[in-house]
């Protein structure tokens, strides 16, 4: 009866040392999920911040080169010589009695204005 009881409170502690190892494993994974989790929110974060700084970045360079090509028009309409965006030619003014006057690349032949 003595051996019985010794096997039973072997078999008892080596159980809960069983069970102990169970939870602890699934409080690691638990946490390794939680952390995981938040370097997925973090990286979602700072790659939603970057693509919105992109977007404000586009709009900068958009509004900078309207400006460049109104400065041109402008030039060009005053007898200046503009640069052409497209192929870096010059844009002057042309046109003459009976035909309309235009801002346009003498290289590329774009027009940028009309009167």
């Amino acid at each position: 009866m003595a051996d019985s009881t010794a096997d039973e409170a072997t078999e008892t502690a080596e159980a809960e040392e069983t069970e102990a190892a169970e939870a602890e494993t699934e409080s690691v994974t638990e946490e390794a999920a939680v952390v995981d989790l938040e370097a997925a929110a973090e990286y979602e974060d700072v790659a939603a911040e970057l693509e919105e700084t992109v977007e404000q970045q586009q709009e900068q360079i958009d509004e900078l080169n309207d400006m460049v090509m109104d400065l041109s028009a402008r030039l060009a309409d005053n007898d200046g010589v503009g640069v052409c965006p497209d192929c870096r030619g010059p844009v002057v003014k042309s046109g003459g009695f009976f035909s309309k006057n235009q801002i346009k690349c003498r290289d590329c032949g774009r027009v940028f204005h009309d009167y």
